[in-house]
């Protein structure tokens, strides 16, 4: 059933790209010929309309192929947009001359631009699927409901609160992450990162007895996956470096379908101890503030912790 719905989606897609450049390649051509474009003589005319919508067709599969990566579009998605509005362009300046259709100098250029709009669109939730699927992006945060927003009716601030230690932390459930941000902030405070950072200075998480305790920056909490699944693709790639004594990180990255930055990452994970332990960080974060932990209650002093570098 989702793969026909996926079909359905793909062609429909696919035809609201073609149709504008179907119908509109008439206009390029005679904006072509026209002395008041460029001017050219049969054929040359039908060449400019066939190159220009061959350029846009490669970079649109380009992009198809690059958000089927997981990868973000890049130099492709700036070309088809570039495409796009100088199509938008010529189909206007062809539909304001004298004798043209009434409708035709708003249909043709927004009809040329709808189409990387929607491309635009479709693609970003398809590449945020795969980058969740393959651990590259931490889950989607929880949604807590309008009610939950709305002021007389919910808590805005609290629910605020609860959403940015959702962000920070990658915890993708509601309850988690309210009686987190409760554990963090009792004083109803929004300093979540500072309030992370002196949990980590005073209480932190389990590492190996041989390890100094050390200060794990929030960027790093963020990346770590919550989700059990992408999890253990870290762990599994942290043991793929530390099988080798100089492990080529491009090659690991590309055994284990990660980015060579999102291997750096692992490894400076997997080198402060994060990785030794089954669970995902976050929940065992979450564990601790569950069960009460706050630096207040500790007697430990921050300058005594190493900072990684």
């Amino acid at each position: 059933m989702i793969g026909i719905l996926l079909g359905a989606v793909t062609l429909l897609l696919g035809i609201v790209i073609l149709t504008p450049i179907v119908l509109s390649s008439q206009d390029l051509i005679a904006w072509a010929a026209a002395g008041t474009g460029l001017n050219l003589s049969h054929p040359w005319p039908l060449l400019v309309a066939i190159s220009l919508d061959s350029a846009a067709g490669a970079c649109v599969l380009l992009s198809v192929y690059s958000a089927w990566r997981g990868d973000p579009a890049g130099i492709f998605g700036v070309l088809v947009w570039g495409f796009a509005l100088g199509s938008a362009f010529a189909n206007f300046r062809h539909s304001s001359q004298p004798g043209a259709a009434p409708d035709a100098i708003w249909f043709f250029p927004l009809m040329s631009i709808a189409g990387p709009a929607l491309l635009e669109a479709v693609l970003g939730r398809f590449r945020r699927w795969i980058q969740r699927q393959s651990g590259r992006r931490n889950r989607q945060i929880p949604a807590f409901g309008w009610r939950r927003w709305t002021p007389g009716l919910g808590a805005p601030r609290d629910t605020y609160g609860a959403y940015r230690t959702a962000l920070l932390l990658g915890i993708d459930t509601v309850d988690t992450a309210i009686t987190t941000y409760h554990q963090l902030c009792p004083d109803g405070s929004l300093r979540v990162a500072a309030a992370l950072r002196e949990l980590h200075a005073a209480e932190q998480l389990p590492v190996p007895e041989d390890r100094p305790p050390v200060y794990v920056p929030v960027d790093l909490m963020r990346r770590i996956p919550a989700n059990a699944d992408a999890y253990q693709r870290w762990r599994t790639a942290w043991a793929d470096l530390t099988s080798q004594e100089h492990p080529d990180l491009a090659a690991v990255a590309a055994r284990h379908h990660f980015s060579k930055r999102q291997i750096e990452w692992v490894r400076r994970a997997g080198q402060l101890g994060f990785l030794d332990s089954p669970v995902p960080p976050a929940y065992r974060l979450a564990g601790l503030t569950v069960n009460g932990a706050r630096p207040d209650s500790h007697n430990n002093n921050p300058a005594d912790h190493s900072t990684p570098s």
